[in-house]
């Protein structure tokens, strides 16, 4: 299991991409694709599965917000609903994502 630390500093105030992409495997989560694009305000997505379920979590880096979504359902590709959202102004401490994922795959 992967150890993150839960303190808050100017180094870690955002999501840690590779952190939260360990998380999510710990939480059995199978990674199909993670993106991260510095260019854009340091955003990154984390796409995967849990038990054939479709789930992504992304940080979007201009509005400080980290949002954990799936497929709304109607058919389109690429088209994801919010299931929980911590921001704006978001200073990340890892315990607050592995709560949102938890709840987010208990519905």
């Amino acid at each position: 299991m992967a150890v993150i630390d839960e303190v808050s500093s100017a180094m870690n105030d955002r999501p840690d991409f590779e952190a939260s992409r360990a998380l999510m495997r710990d939480l059995g989560l199978n990674v199909h694709e993670a993106r991260s694009t510095p260019e854009a305000f340091g955003s990154w997505l984390i796409r995967g599965t849990a038990n054939g379920r479709p789930i992504r979590v992304v940080w979007d880096g201009r509005d400080d917000t980290l949002i954990i979504q799936e497929p709304v359902g109607n058919g389109l590709p690429d088209d994801w609903g919010d299931r929980w959202i911590a921001g704006p102004n978001y200073r990340h401490k890892p315990s607050e994502l592995r709560d949102g994922l938890v709840s987010v795959l208990q519905r």
